[in-house]
């Protein structure tokens, strides 16, 4: 809630306390007209209050499902819900104390309930818990807890439920406490998540549903009833859409934006169900009133999904009004990068690559996000890293070692870099999100993703989305483990052999603007390998005419340099081109070339069909295979596809100057 912001704590109050007024007045002038009675009179004021709550798991669920947990949708949903049901329980809590005080005095609170509920926490925080963390110290490191553990822990949620319902408090209290202290850390927390959820989504929730439905009957519904109930849940309805608009709005956000948050948020779940269920069964719902309130809450999600699907786009919000490119960074201005982590490996080669174009007239913004999956015990969240924090224990963990290998990087470039570290827990569908999040608000001209052809499916994906949305350029760093060796980092300045195979567009001219910001540097030697089609005539002559402005800018120059090479190839066709790419060799340690080319050019011609990493491109892909003779690391540029407004672009020869 306190990382929510403003907006999401006024919506969560607004969205609660405007419809319980709104909807409690309507019941007063729906019983002037006509007088309510028997168990419809006595289930009106719990419709109206069940009425204007958000449910915080329910909400949770839906954006699960949808792929928008790690949106600015999603975030300001759930900071939302969750102040709407804290003030939901506050709220009723204290009204239910006071009503028994005013009965029956202030004897009536029942101390030897809290009593109950104490010692209940108590057996399960001292005891229960110490036994979770002994299964876990007996569990090797990286493997999963033993059939027997998993066991014990099944054994304990129904011992917890039955002591919790011996000692005259509601039975599932037990189990939500023992959930809410199992620890979240592997093998504990992922395990439970892994070994129940499937059995609980497959098996006990139709079970649940199908008993549900059982108590609706529409057909012993009078017409009085359904009208009554109706017409209350939609006064609801409709001043909470308007209490999450209106606000959304003031704070600056887009209509359509605004308009999806309050559709959001009026859907329902599995969660409000149960506690329709719930009051229903505790006779504080009339069956009347509770089948109604079932099949409108089916109706709202029914119409509101499908609607949040069309007027919600993720990928509207990156949409970039500048150029975020280092071909449009001046050579001498601060480059800001944002290097994104899935594993320890990547920290060492990420950290010679930008070791090589970071100098003091040079200086870099570095952002490091280290990706965490989201394995569903835990809320999704972006966290920020001190950098002088220690670690806490003797054994670091992943997110130790890369803070330490980033803070030795940032003492050793002499003041040229400044570093943010963060840590980014997401579900795999939706970590992309996370990813241009952060280029966007930290305006970075370029988004380094580590890449490995045995990597998952969903990494793969997640590389596909950050493509296709990121509001910048966007390198593809595909390790040989040759930057790995550990004599490169920090101390060790040999000279860095770079080459760049330029074959024209936009996406090499992203690569040669990266490879020429290392020219400043007289330890990097560049080599520019161009590629010419012989008798082509090019169809697009001003990406022609971009080529050659920024090779004769990069010529001009480094005219003067001697660590800048210049060789051009003339080929017929993509099988000269493969062996020109393939006698490299092991002169370089870093390559790079751009993603996208004109498949039509002789220069690529019979290579495409065997391309196998889309991610990679034609050239990526060749120079990635196994059958590529050499064992330098390649970066794969994408440069940001475009901007919204017109602008005049400054003459990339002189940028580059």
């Amino acid at each position: 809630m306190t990382k929510s912001g403003r907006l999401g704590i006024v919506i969560g109050i607004g969205s609660y306390l405007l419809p319980l007024i709104v909807t409690s007045l309507s019941t007063v002038i729906v019983n002037q007209f006509d007088p309510l009675d028997g168990e419809l009179g006595e289930s009106v004021q719990m419709v109206t209050g069940l009425e204007s709550t958000i449910s915080f798991y329910g909400i949770l669920e839906i954006l699960t499902d949808m792929k928008l947990l790690n949106s600015e949708l999603g975030r300001l949903a759930l900071s939302s819900s969750l102040t709407n049901t804290l003030l939901n329980m506050t709220l009723g809590t204290v009204l239910v104390v006071l009503s028994d005080i005013q009965e029956a005095g202030i004897g009536s609170i029942n101390l030897l309930n809290l009593m109950s509920f104490m010692l209940i926490v108590i057996f399960i925080v001292f005891i229960l818990r110490p036994v979770m963390l002994w299964m876990m110290r007996q569990t090797p490191e990286g493997k999963r807890l033993k059939n027997e553990h998993v066991i014990a822990l099944n054994i304990m949620v129904v011992c917890s439920y039955f002591v919790s319902e011996s000692m005259g408090l509601i039975g599932f209290w037990g189990p939500i406490i023992l959930g809410v202290i199992t620890p979240l850390i592997p093998p504990m927390g992922s395990l439970l998540t892994d070994k129940m959820e499937a059995f609980v989504w497959s098996v006990f929730l139709p079970c649940f549903l199908i008993n549900s439905g059982k108590g609706v009957n529409l057909f012993s519904t009078t017409l009085t009833g359904f009208l009554i109930v109706e017409f209350l849940i939609w006064v609801a309805t409709t001043v909470k859409l308007f209490a999450i608009i209106i606000p959304s709005l003031y704070y600056k956000m887009p209509f359509m934006d605004a308009l999806s948050l309050g559709l959001l948020l009026n859907c329902r779940g599995i969660y409000d169900i149960q506690i329709f269920s719930r009051s229903n069964r505790r006779k504080m719902l009339s069956d009347e009133s509770y089948g109604v309130m079932v099949m409108t809450a089916m109706l709202k999600s029914a119409i509101a999904l499908p609607l949040l699907r069309v007027f919600y786009d993720t990928s509207r919000r990156y949409v970039a009004y500048k150029r975020h490119t280092i071909q449009h960074t001046r050579h001498d201005a601060e480059l800001r990068i944002l290097a994104c982590i899935y594993e320890e490996n990547n920290v060492a080669t990420i950290i010679n690559v930008l070791g090589a174009s970071i100098f003091p007239q040079r200086p870099m913004e570095l952002h490091v996000l280290n990706l965490e999956e989201y394995v569903g015990h835990s809320l999704p969240l972006v966290i920020s890293h001190r950098l002088d924090k220690m670690p806490s224990s003797s054994k670091p963990t992943k997110i130790d070692i890369i803070l330490n290998a980033f803070r030795q990087f940032e003492q050793q470039s002499n003041g040229s870099l400044s570093l943010q570290c963060f840590t980014a827990t997401a579900p795999y569908d939706s970590m992309h999100e996370d990813i241009c999040s952060m280029t966007f608000e930290k305006c970075t001209s370029l988004v380094i993703i580590p890449f490995q052809k045995t990597n998952s499916y969903v990494i793969k994906k997640i590389t596909k989305k950050v493509l296709k949305m990121a509001p910048c350029s966007v390198g593809i760093l595909f390790d040989r483990r040759e930057f790995m060796n550990s004599r490169h980092i920090f101390t060790h300045r040999s000279a860095i052999n770079v080459c760049v195979i330029f074959l024209g567009g936009p996406d090499d001219r992203e690569a040669l603007a990266y490879g020429a910001r290392m020219t400043g540097d007289q330890n990097a030697m560049l080599t520019i390998i161009r590629f010419f089609a012989v008798n082509h005539a090019t169809k697009d002559l001003i990406e022609e005419k971009n080529d050659l402005n920024l090779i004769s800018g990069l010529r001009m120059s480094t005219m003067d340099s001697k660590n800048v090479r210049y060789i051009k190839h003339s080929v017929k066709e993509g099988s000269e081109t493969f062996h020109v790419i393939n006698s490299i060799g092991n002169d370089f340690e870093l390559i790079l070339t751009g993603r996208t080319h004109d498949y039509c050019s002789p220069v690529l011609s019979g290579l495409v069909e065997w391309s196998e990493s889309q991610e990679l491109g034609v050239v990526g892909d060749i120079l990635a295979s196994s059958d590529f003779k050499s064992n330098a690391s390649v970066m794969v540029m994408q440069q940001q596809a475009s901007v919204v407004e017109e602008m005049v672009i400054q003459s990339p020869g002189l940028v580059l100057k």
